[in-house]
C-alpha cells in the first residue's frame, strides 16, 4: 500500500512554475483507509498466532505431563519443563515485541509519507491562495 501511495504521488501532475504537485485525493484517501484497516489486522493476526502457539504449547505440556505421570518420571524432568516454558515465554515476548516494532515502523513510515503529502497539499493551497490575490 505504501508503494501504491508512492505511485499516486509519482502519477501526480506538476503545477507549472510552482514546483507543486496535484494528486488524486480520492485514491490517496482510499489507500490511507486501507492502511488503517491493514495494520490493525496484521496485529490481530500476530496475536492470533501467538495465542495459537500458546494453546498448542499448553496442550503439549499437558500430554507430556500425563505420559510422564504414567511412567513415574515427572519429578525428574520438572526442571526441563520449566526451562522449556521459560523459553516459550521468551519467544512469545519476542514475537509480540517484533509485531509491535513492525507496526510502529509501518506507522512511522506512513506518518512521514503523509506529512510529505500534507505539506505538498498545503503548499499547493498556499500557492493557489497567493495566485488569487492581486500582485503588487
Amino acid at each position: 500500500m505504501i508503494d501504491e501511495l508512492e505511485d499516486v504521488i509519482a502519477e501526480g501532475k506538476r503545477v507549472p512554475f510552482s514546483g507543486r504537485l496535484l494528486i488524486d485525493e480520492d485514491r490517496v484517501l482510499d489507500i490511507i483507509d486501507r492502511m488503517r484497516v491493514a495494520v490493525p489486522e496484521e496485529l490481530r493476526q500476530a496475536r492470533r498466532i501467538i495465542s495459537e502457539q500458546e494453546r498448542l504449547l499448553s496442550e503439549a505440556q499437558e500430554r507430556v505431563q500425563q505420559v510422564l505421570q504414567e511412567q513415574g518420571l515427572l519429578a525428574e524432568i520438572e526442571a526441563e519443563r520449566a526451562r522449556l516454558l521459560e523459553q516459550a515465554e521468551r519467544e512469545a515476548r519476542s514475537v509480540r515485541a517484533g509485531a509491535d516494532e513492525y507496526a510502529r515502523q509501518v506507522l512511522e513510515e506512513l506518518e512521514q509519507r503523509l506529512l510529505k503529502v500534507i505539506t505538498s497539499v498545503q503548499n499547493g493551497l498556499q500557492e493557489l491562495g497567493a495566485a488569487r490575490e492581486p500582485r503588487r
